[in-house]
């Protein structure tokens, strides 16, 4: 009972100081058969309950079951003696209502002790409540202070980030400015050239025309005085076999024709002597028409170099690359490297594009390092330049790229390759966010294969 008082007073402490809770027990168990039933229903069980145990009327000393009673008093040994007195009928029948009771009492003392058993549980679940409760308050405490120091840290990172954009910007903008005088400077040096070609291909025109000319008349020439030597030559040969002729019959009886004969030989002299003239001159005006070819030859190559120089022009100035891969040719490899060594010189590659009216980038690359990596490596960085569908493409921009440094071994089996992958982003067509740039040290470069004939070759594959 002082186990069940202190329960009623720590619940009515809980509900003094607050506490809503309101326990009500629906069912109970029956300390005979273990079975629940109701409220209601609980105080009739035990009273028609089979599993009660009840002492023999008989007085045998014997406790049955309820529901075994009747077998039992069959085979009681004192089912046949009867008590002579009704007093003693009496007696037995009191003790027996005296048994019932005090079987009654121990159910409700067994139902008692069962609620107060299941009172405690609740007790203690309300305990472990409060204190779940009182932790997630304290969570709750802390949340609150980490979002507050959030809070503080995004306003501090926001206004670094608006000064930094306003600065990236106000390079963008130099940047453009200085981009659109090279720009402008670049269009003026090709027309220029241009116009250049132009004239030179005017008079490369008039000059093989002139010199077409010339040698039709020197060939016209030589054909004319080849007749004419061909047709004195014949009949200079005419002549003279007449006049052997004549020699042989007459040679005897005149001594006029030896005179003849000397003057004739004279004259076939003078005739080969003019033949050879003729052929030592025709030779001559093969070598000027053989110098003439080499001249216009020399003259239509510097015209195709002009032009190749003005479509490299072009090239800078329009992206013709679109499938996302770039090989890159650096010739004069230590001639660059000492100009970077002095001048601080940034190559920049041809654009290129990841895809077809894709992103515009260009491989930029220091020789000589930058900042802590100078002198010792060579620093690349790809970039996403300002392109014409900038406003049709997707921001921001993150592309993964694959730099290769190629092996020219001439074993292609043995060829091992130097590969970095790097990352490319970009907000939008305006803000720049740092890029990510990779070194290579000059002791690599110069070993294995990557250069041969002071070439390097530099790949760029844009993973999709």
């Amino acid at each position: 009972m002082s186990s069940q008082d202190s329960d009623e007073n720590s619940l009515n402490g809980s509900k003094a100081s607050g506490s809503t809770t309101v326990v009500k027990y629906e069912k109970s168990s029956c300390l005979f058969c273990n079975e629940w039933f109701d409220s209601q229903t609980f105080t009739e069980h035990l009273i028609h309950c089979g599993q009660v145990l009840e002492q023999c009327p008989n007085t045998c000393n014997t406790f049955v079951p309820r529901i075994r009673m009747r077998s039992h008093l069959k085979e009681c040994p004192r089912a046949k003696q009867r008590l002579g007195s009704s007093h003693e009928r009496l007696d037995q029948h009191l003790d027996h209502r005296m048994q019932v009771l005090e079987q009654d009492v121990s159910a409700l003392r067994s139902v008692l002790n069962e609620e107060i058993r299941q009172r405690l549980h609740l007790i203690t679940d309300v305990g472990n409540l409060r204190k779940q409760n009182q932790i997630q308050d304290e969570w709750s405490h802390s949340t609150d202070e980490s979002l507050k120091g959030i809070n503080r840290r995004m306003e501090e990172e926001n206004t670094q980030r608006t000064f930094e954009v306003e600065q990236c910007q106000n390079d963008f903008r130099y940047c453009f400015d200085v981009t659109q005088a090279l720009k402008n400077e670049i269009q003026n040096e090709m027309d220029s050239l241009q116009k250049h070609i132009n004239q030179l291909s005017t008079e490369v025109a008039e000059h093989q025309n002139l010199l077409n000319d010339n040698i039709l008349k020197l060939e016209e020439t030589v054909l004319e005085h080849e007749k004419i030597n061909r047709d004195k030559f014949i009949e200079v040969e005419e002549f003279l076999n007449g006049v052997s002729e004549d020699l042989k019959t007459k040679f005897v009886t005149n001594s006029d024709l030896n005179a003849k004969q000397i003057t004739m030989d004279y004259e076939i002299k003078s005739m080969k002597n003019i033949v050879c003239e003729t052929e030592e001159r025709c030779e001559k005006l093969e070598g000027i028409v053989t110098d003439i070819d080499k001249k216009l030859h020399h003259t239509i190559q510097a015209l195709t170099d002009l032009e190749n120089h003005l479509a490299t022009q072009q090239r800078l100035t329009s992206i013709q690359n679109t499938r996302g891969h770039l090989i890159w040719r650096i010739k004069d490899y230590s001639k660059k490297l000492e100009e970077a060594k002095q001048y601080d010189t940034i190559l920049h590659s041809a654009m290129f594009s990841n895809k077809p009216y894709g992103y515009a980038l260009r491989l930029d690359i220091h020789l000589n390092g930058k900042g802590t990596w100078k002198g010792r490596n060579m620093i690349a960085c790809l970039n996403v330049i300002a392109g014409e569908f900038d406003p049709l493409l997707t921001w921001p921009c993150r592309l993964q790229a694959d730099v290769v440094i190629r092996d020219q071994k001439y074993n292609q089996a043995e060829q091992q390759d130097y590969v970095k992958t790097i990352q490319v982003r970009k907000k939008n067509d305006e803000y720049f966010l740092t890029n990510q740039y990779f070194h290579i040290p000059h002791k690599v470069i110069a070993s294995r294969n990557y250069l041969r004939n002071d070439c390097l070759f530099v790949e760029v594959r844009v993973l999709k």
